[in-house]
């Protein structure tokens, strides 16, 4: 028996064209499903690590590309107060998942680093009265949090009205890395303080992490089937009109 095949000009190109779609999706899902695999694993490894107690160790840990995303802290330090043109601190809008809020970020020194820190929230009524930043020497403790990248649906921020939709969205504008004169503010991470006093310890607060979903390899492998299915569907379709099958062999 020979096996032969005439393929259907434009439907072979058709289905040609709807495969590398649906495998394309299915490669784009796996690399989504290595991509959050590690992510989860390296937030779980931070957030369940002992303490940090300064600001020097979470930029040693950046430094040898160790996860610190959701670490506690716990700090001593003071938050400098801003001189009369400064326009920090930077009032930022952040999410809980359920409402919209107004957050200050303010410079905060420890052991001669600085970094930001995450204070007072407050809500969009009160936005043109905002609470008074926090100045002077302070021990905080919260949790380290690294900056994510802005995505194309973030509204765009006012550095003019202080108004801010993402974590210095508009270095060209206004670099919060520049906001303290003579200090260089590492702006990949923030502090995301829970508590302060000399009576708040980080090794009290709960483990966090976030609710993140992964659903990648469910995606995958539906878009890996759907290609299979399509490839069975075309090759139904030249068996019933005759174009594949199996003939026997002419002889020699």
């Amino acid at each position: 028996m020979k096996l032969y095949f005439k393929p259907m000009p434009w439907l072979s190109l058709i289905v040609l064209a709807c495969l590398a779609f649906l495998i394309y999706l299915g490669n784009w899902q796996h690399r989504r499903l290595i991509w959050k695999t590690n992510l989860l694993q390296q937030i779980d490894e931070a957030a369940n690590a002992a303490p940090l107690h300064s600001l020097k160790a979470v930029e040693a840990r950046l430094k040898a590309n160790r996860p610190v995303d959701f670490q506690r802290i716990e700090l001593d330090g003071k938050f400098p107060a801003a001189a009369k043109d400064d326009v920090w601190p930077f009032h930022l809008m952040r999410s809980d998942g359920k409402s919209y809020f107004w957050q200050l970020y303010q410079p905060f020194e420890n052991d001669g680093v600085f970094a930001y820190v995450a204070t007072k929230k407050y809500s969009d009524h009160q936005k043109s009265h905002p609470p008074v930043a926090f100045i002077g020497p302070q021990h905080i403790i919260g949790y380290v949090r690294l900056v994510r990248g802005v995505s194309r649906f973030t509204p765009k921020s006012k550095p003019q009205e202080n108004a801010w939709y993402a974590f210095n969205s508009a270095p060209d504008v206004l670099d919060w890395a520049q906001a303290v004169k003579g200090h260089k503010i590492d702006t990949r991470y923030y502090i995301d303080q829970t508590g302060a006093g000399s009576g708040a310890r980080a090794a009290d607060l709960p483990v966090r992490k976030p609710q993140l979903r992964n659903h990648h390899l469910d995606y995958m492998l539906t878009w890996y089937s759907f290609a299979f299915i399509l490839l069975v569907i075309y090759l139904l379709v030249h068996k019933k009109a005759g174009r594949l099958g199996f003939k026997p062999r002419e002889p020699s």
